[in-house]
Formats: structure tokens, C-alpha cells, sequence
């Protein structure tokens, strides 16, 4: 017995990863009523295909060649819109249901399967945020996993609860594009004055999930570090698992730059990481960054510190903007409040994201440009490495596509 009381044979059990497309298919009204579990799935119930918009233009003044010209021209497959409902689950780590049948699976379904296994892939490995504080650790039988529950409190909820959680949950970005678009799914069942789990610690996420109708005394926060024991989970699926939101999404989000955003101004903004990264929030810092606020000032640019607004705001300023000009972080997102054809520079320096970020920009219909940093070559890191941008071009780029 261990200091819980729990032997070590009932500490370690082994549970099948399962897609969740996977799961038995059951009708929209048992996901609340408990008489089975499985997955939801709505009408028409196919696989999804999306096209981005290209760029309108990709400078790379210093030629670092992190792009072809035709990017963000790709296709993004997308599962149909589901809802899990299963009953005696348990949530852990960011995001995985545990079932009782000793099967577990996460809110993102998967269109190839060579995507399912690269997902098993990342949980297999030690490293915390790729395996998502999950406690599972791989067998050498394939898809099964060992769940070693180890020192963490056990929460019990009651109840239907909806479960809000995606991957990156202290991301506001990824709050934006993963677990916003799921509240469409919280209004059509009805549930939303359920009690529903997610990871709204920061004020924003909370503020936002109110604005979009949920109740803030029905949100309950999520700890990542404990073995939430729920009645009977209700898990909308990933609507948006790469970045490109859905037409549906779209039109959630038309409601809300409706209903709390205004009209574009003419309004000229960029959107600074400049105090994020003197806080030591990030290592990817912009090293001339200061050099480029000063000469966008001279152009009538307003600078946009997003972390220091409040949700309203943020909605308010980017709903206003005519063009927005800012490098690629969590901040940045919030030019999906931006109405269709606002112009926008996203400044890049580094590859890895571009296919979710020229996603977002294309399905919110945004008039978009990509401009390429450089990386500092001393930098050691292999991601989210110390940069710089070509200020002289990237000015003359932005008159001439404020020209146009």
C-alpha cells in the first residue's frame, strides 16, 4: 500500500489509446442522459476539406529561406464536428479522458493515422509538455499505455460537466482557435449553464468564456496535477485542430466583434512583445524590436501590448484596426476578432507554426503578408531562438502595402 491507501497493482494500469472517431457512435440526447457512451457525431458526419489563401506576398530581405512563395496554399483535412459523452471517466494531464473500459483519448480526432501515431509518439516521451502530464508511460504492446496516477489528489465532480480542455492550456492563443470554437457546441446541446472544466486560471480566459455565454460561476478550473473523477464527460471535439476555423467558427466569431467590437477605423496597430519579453516570459525576443517601435510611431502606428488590455478591449482594438503589423505570438491571435480584409504583416522567425498561423489568417478572410526575421546564429536553442528583423524593408513593405 502507498501513503494514499491505493495498492501499487491499482496505481498502474494499462488503458488502449483510442481515436476518438473510433468510439461507438451514439444519439445527441444520450450524450446528457447517460444511457451509453460514445461519440456524437453531427450531421453529415464526413471528413472535412478546407483550402487556405496563399500569402499575399513573402519577403525575406535577408534571405534565410524559411518559406516558398506559395505558402499558406494548403489544404487542411479536418474529422466531422463530434461530442464524446462517457460516464465514470476520469481527466488527467492536459486533456485525456481515462474511460472505464480501459481506454483513453484526448478532444483531437485524426483524419491519417500516421497523425494518431504521432500524436502517440509525443505522449511516449519523458518530456512534460510533449506527454501532456498525462502519467501515462508506453508498453511494448502497441497503443497501450501504463497510468501511473503517483502522488496526485483525486477530485470527484458530479453530474453532467462538459470538459473544455485542450492541449497548451496556459496558451492564450491556443485558447483562442482550440477551446473558443467549442462553445458552439456547449449552446446547441444546451449545456450552457452546465458545470463545465477548463483551464481558465488568467482572468482573460475566464472574462472570454463569459462574453461567450457561459456562466462563470459554471466553470470550474482545471488542475492539471490532480485525477478529476467525473460522473458523466461531455467532450466536444476539436473544431479547429490546425489553426483554419471553420465556416461555423467563423460565424462565432462574427458574433462576437458584432456584439462587443466596432467598425475598422483606419486604424494603424502593432502588436508588441517588447514588455512580454522583458518580463522573461519568452525567449524569443525580438532584439531590435525597440529600434522598430520608434519608426512605426513616426508613422501613426498605435502599440499594442494585448496581455495589458482587457478582453473587451483587445476585441474593441483589433475589430478597429485597418492593418495590423506584429510578430507571430499568443498576442497576435487576437486578429481573429480583425473583420475580412483587414491587411496584415505577420513577421516570422521561425518555421514550425506557419501551417496553423496562415490557416487562422486565411479562414478569417484576412488580407495577409508574411515578413522573415533572422535568427541570432549564437543562440543555442533549437526553437524559440533570440532574432532580429530588416527594419528598412519591412517599413518600405508596410507603405506599400498600406498603398494598395
Amino acid at each position: 500500500m502507498d501513503r494514499n491507501g491505493t495498492s501499487q497493482t491499482l496505481r498502474l494500469d494499462a488503458y488502449r489509446a483510442v481515436n476518438p472517431i473510433e468510439l461507438p457512435r451514439i444519439e445527441r440526447l444520450v450524450l446528457t442522459s447517460g444511457d451509453g457512451d460514445g461519440i456524437y457525431v453531427e450531421s453529415p458526419g464526413t471528413q472535412r476539406k478546407f483550402h487556405g489563401k496563399g500569402a499575399a506576398f513573402v519577403d525575406d530581405p535577408d534571405q534565410v529561406g524559411l518559406f516558398p512563395r506559395e505558402v499558406g496554399s494548403w489544404p487542411y483535412w479536418y474529422p466531422p464536428v463530434y461530442t464524446v459523452g462517457i460516464s465514470n471517466a476520469a481527466l488527467v494531464g492536459y486533456r485525456t479522458i481515462l474511460t472505464p473500459t480501459k481506454q483513453f483519448f484526448t478532444d483531437e480526432a485524426y483524419v491519417e493515422s500516421s497523425d494518431f501515431q504521432q500524436q502517440l509518439t509525443r505522449l511516449s516521451t519523458s518530456d512534460s509538455f510533449w506527454n501532456e502530464g498525462t502519467g501515462l508511460r508506453p508498453t511494448d504492446r502497441k497503443r497501450y499505455f501504463q497510468f501511473d496516477r503517483g502522488d496526485r489528489i483525486q477530485r470527484h465532480v458530479e453530474g453532467n460537466v462538459v470538459v473544455l480542455c485542450a492541449h497548451e492550456p496556459y496558451s492564450y492563443g491556443s485558447f483562442l482557435f482550440r477551446i473558443v470554437p467549442k462553445v458552439k457546441a456547449v449552446r446547441e446541446l444546451g449545456l450552457s449553464d452546465a458545470k463545465c472544466i477548463v483551464y481558465a486560471d488568467p482572468t482573460p480566459f475566464r472574462d472570454l468564456l463569459s462574453l461567450c455565454g457561459i456562466s462563470k460561476k459554471s466553470i470550474l478550473q482545471h488542475d492539471i496535477n490532480a485525477v478529476t473523477r467525473i460522473d458523466r464527460a461531455i467532450v466536444p471535439g476539436l473544431r479547429t485542430p490546425h489553426g483554419y476555423i471553420d465556416p461555423e467558427s467563423f460565424e462565432f466569431y462574427a458574433e462576437l466583434r458584432a456584439l462587443y467590437g466596432v467598425r475598422p477605423t483606419g486604424r494603424k496597430i502593432y502588436v508588441s512583445r517588447l514588455s512580454y519579453s522583458k518580463g522573461g516570459w519568452s525567449t524569443r525576443i525580438m532584439l531590435n524590436e525597440s529600434e522598430l517601435i520608434a519608426r512605426l510611431k513616426a508613422m501613426s502606428f498605435d502599440i499594442i501590448e494585448p496581455e495589458k488590455l482587457s478582453v473587451r478591449e483587445q476585441i474593441k482594438t483589433f475589430s478597429s484596426a485597418s492593418v495590423v503589423v506584429g510578430p507571430s505570438g499568443s498576442g497576435f491571435f487576437n486578429t481573429i476578432f480583425c473583420h475580412p480584409g483587414t491587411k496584415l504583416i505577420d513577421i516570422q522567425s521561425e518555421p514550425d507554426w506557419i501551417y496553423c498561423h496562415t490557416g487562422m489568417y486565411s479562414s478569417m478572410q484576412l488580407n495577409y503578408g508574411i515578413f522573415v526575421g533572422k535568427v541570432d546564429p549564437a543562440d543555442p536553442r533549437p526553437v524559440h531562438r533570440r532574432w532580429s528583423v530588416n527594419i528598412d524593408a519591412l517599413i518600405a513593405r508596410i507603405r506599400a502595402f498600406m498603398a494598395e
